[in-house]
């Protein structure tokens, strides 16, 4: 859960610089939009991803109220907007 928790981190900082990278603007073409919306709904996923982690690791093992699947979801989704914004890098080649 440690070696998580650390990716979560370093994917979180990721999405923090991306999003402030980014200037909202309605006249961007679909693809920009999709970009930058993967880049918020990725940073809000690990985000909460990352607390329920950080607090499962805290708690009793026992009867933890946390399941892995609610620090699972939350991150895969975090890893699938990632991917996401890397394919955003082969996208800009032909802009």
């Amino acid at each position: 859960m440690v070696s998580l928790i650390s990716f979560l981190a370093v994917l979180l900082i990721f999405f923090s610089i991306d999003v402030r990278s980014r200037n909202s603007s309605d006249t961007k073409p679909w693809h920009a939009h999709l970009f930058e919306w993967a880049s918020r709904i990725g940073g809000l996923a690990t985000a909460l991803a990352l607390t329920l982690g950080w607090v499962d690791l805290f708690l009793p093992d026992e009867d933890s109220p946390i399941h892995v699947a609610f620090v699972a979801v939350p991150g895969s989704v975090g890893v699938l907007c990632a991917i996401t914004l890397g394919l955003e890098m082969l996208w800009q080649q032909w802009d």
